[in-house]
């Protein structure tokens, strides 16, 4: 019986053992043999090209690994040189000897604080006070010592001059402009404060005073003492 036979070899990579798949003639049908030859691949290939791929992510990972400790690194290094707070910079200071710390001129040294007492004696409101003082880089007085308190006493023998202490009527305490409560232990608090919310120091004791200003009130402001030019140049 007359056969038309086509046959069709297909090579085709696989990665696994060799098979031949063969498709038998049925009698008298007129069908077509196809033999199919399926080639393993190289696994060593494919392990050799899987463990290259490994190694380029571990360098891609290492590069970029080290790209962004160098980043953060430089960025320490840019805050810590060109960008102290002012905090920072008062925090600094107090492992340098007192002696190595100065105050601007007209500014008045005692230990680590520097104070500068305004002549000028005219009413003037708490909030604008301490706006004075923001202005010039410093703050109203806050007394944290015996040693403090001493020294602001013998300054202010012949005026009074504004403390950064204020009655809260809310609280019903007497707080300093850093939120610390006022410690009685430290010293009395002389007049009545149903009208008078604020506090000034002079004549030897700390009296209550309108918030809104007085006449016999003059302005009085305090910031750390700073490392000065001298030393700073010598360093």
């Amino acid at each position: 019986m007359a056969e038309n036979v086509l046959y069709a070899d297909l090579n085709l990579p696989e990665p696994t053992r060799p098979r031949i798949l063969t498709v038998p003639d049925v009698q008298g049908s007129g069908c077509t043999y196809a033999e199919v030859k399926v080639k393993a691949q190289d696994t060593n290939a494919a392990e050799n090209c899987k463990s290259s791929g490994k190694s380029r992510c571990s360098r891609k990972h290492v590069a970029t690994l080290v790209v962004v400790i160098l980043i953060l690194v430089l960025a320490v290094y840019l805050i810590i040189t060109y960008g102290p707070t002012a905090g920072s910079q008062q925090v600094s200071t107090t492992n340098i000897p007192e002696e190595a710390l100065g105050c601007p001129p007209a500014w008045k040294k005692h230990g680590r604080k520097c104070y500068f007492f305004f002549p000028q004696r005219k009413p003037k409101h708490w909030d604008a006070s301490r706006a004075e003082c923001t202005a010039m880089e410093s703050d109203l007085v806050v007394i944290d010592s015996r040693e403090e308190l001493t020294y602001l006493l013998s300054q202010t023998r012949y005026n009074y001059y504004l403390l950064g202490l204020r009655y809260s009527p809310e609280e019903q305490k007497w707080k300093w402009i850093n939120d610390v409560e006022h410690d009685p232990a430290m010293f009395d608090i002389n007049g009545h404060h149903r009208d008078y919310l604020c506090t000034v120091i002079g004549f030897r004791e700390v009296h209550t005073a309108p918030c809104d200003g007085s006449s016999t009130t003059q302005n009085m402001c305090e910031k750390a003492a700073r490392i000065s030019k001298g030393l700073q140049k010598q360093s």
